[in-house]
């Protein structure tokens, strides 16, 4: 004889609803499938604990300074700048051998 608690109160299965019973079902289920999810929840928690620890490995040491690394983006602007500076100059030089 199957008796089910709830709140406190013992009940016979047998003599339940099908209601009752489909209910019971119901709750048992769920049951189950939040202890699965407590259990990937603690797992990927372990899986992002691990990760954090490998990226504080990978990072630079605080008395180590960083790498620089530049973008093709960075390198393209910082070539162009001197040209535009460089024009102004040539200018000047054609305009003094023509005064002379």
């Amino acid at each position: 004889m199957a008796t089910l608690t709830v709140e406190g109160k013992q009940y016979d299965v047998e003599t339940l609803s099908d209601e009752a019973k489909a209910l019971t079902n119901s709750v048992t289920f769920t049951d189950n499938k939040i202890a699965q999810l407590e259990s990937e929840l603690a797992m990927a928690r372990t899986a992002r604990n691990s990760y954090v620890q490998q990226l504080v490995a990978a990072l630079p040491k605080e008395d180590q300074p960083a790498k620089k690394t530049t973008t093709r983006k960075r390198a393209a602007s910082t070539k162009a700048a001197p040209k535009k500076a460089a024009a102004p100059r040539t200018r000047k030089k054609a305009a003094e051998s023509s005064d002379a």
